[in-house]
């Protein structure tokens, strides 16, 4: 290796431009000296294991020594301390990643991922770029970083295969376009506040209102859509429209029903009340979300 070359991997390229000749040989001895004991680890590592050191050439992790994620190597190889990141705890492979990336939160005690004890490694690729995922039948232009959810979310893309859906598989979206699969996600459905996510494409139906629809500001969208994929128009969770407003509307004005007691009601499960009620995420002129 040049001294050239030998300057550039020991400072990693971040130190430019180049010192002088002298002062570079001075330099050297002095990084040399410092480095030593991890070059030598490195390459020590690298006589069992010298696909995956490949495979880290020019990623981020390959910046970083091997024992910064699996601990002194001291009495390998042999039973010790090492993580293998294979037998550990989910708990504990993902504590050994968040000392660097504390962003990304996987072990929040509220995301779904962690409490369902899946680790980093189980969805990420440590030692190089994640390798292509398996097409899914059905979604031939599927995102590959939705791909990685399939294995665990079948019974989800089986929705995105219904009349009415959004469009995952023209790679419209992604499944990250609505979830945060490090974040925290206490609403299964995205609902209530949290459903901010739909807002960002559907700015037009999240207001603020003067009148707020009061089951988008509780339950979210989900109340009246399955945001996934569903059978009925709009998404909704019900083909009729009175049935899903009657979910929660069963009480409703006399003249709904009429006047007579002996008569057939005046609306029933076929009546559209989007009809008069046109207003249903939220009006800034009527309370009752009519014109």
């Amino acid at each position: 290796m040049s001294i050239h070359n030998l300057y550039v991997f020991l400072t990693m390229g971040r130190i430019e431009p180049m010192p002088h000749p002298n002062l570079m040989r001075r330099l050297l001895i002095i990084l040399l000296i410092a480095a030593a004991p991890s070059v030598l680890a490195e390459a020590a590592c690298e006589q069992c294991h010298a696909e995956a050191a490949s495979a880290m050439t020019g990623t981020p992790h390959g910046e970083a020594s091997c024992g910064a994620c699996h601990g002194d190597a001291a009495g390998h190889p042999g039973a010790g301390a090492l993580m293998s990141f294979t037998d550990e705890a989910a708990d504990q492979r993902s504590a050994a990643c968040e000392g660097c990336h504390r962003d990304a939160r996987s072990a929040a005690i509220n995301n779904p991922h962690a409490q369902s004890g899946l680790a980093c490694n189980d969805c990420h690729q440590a030692h190089g770029p994640a390798p292509e995922p398996a097409p899914v039948a059905g979604f031939p232009q599927l995102p590959a970083s939705s791909a990685g959810c399939y294995g665990c979310h079948e019974d989800t893309f089986a929705q995105f295969a219904l009349s009415e859906r959004h469009r995952l598989d023209e790679g419209a979206i992604s499944c990250t376009s609505c979830h945060d699969p490090h974040g925290a996600e206490p609403h299964g459905r995205l609902g209530g506040f949290d459903q901010s996510s739909c807002g960002e494409c559907h700015a037009n139906t999240g207001g603020p209102f003067v009148f707020e629809h009061a089951a988008s500001r509780v339950e979210g969208c989900g109340a009246c859509h399955e945001p996934h994929g569903s059978p009925n128009r709009h998404l909704l969770n019900y083909q009729r429209v009175a049935e899903l407003c009657f979910e929660c509307h069963a009480t409703v004005p006399q003249f709904h029903s009429g006047f007579s007691p002996v008569a057939p009601p005046r609306f029933d499960t076929n009546t559209v009340c989007t009809n008069c009620h046109v207003a249903i995420h939220g009006s800034n002129l009527d309370r009752n979300l009519l014109r």
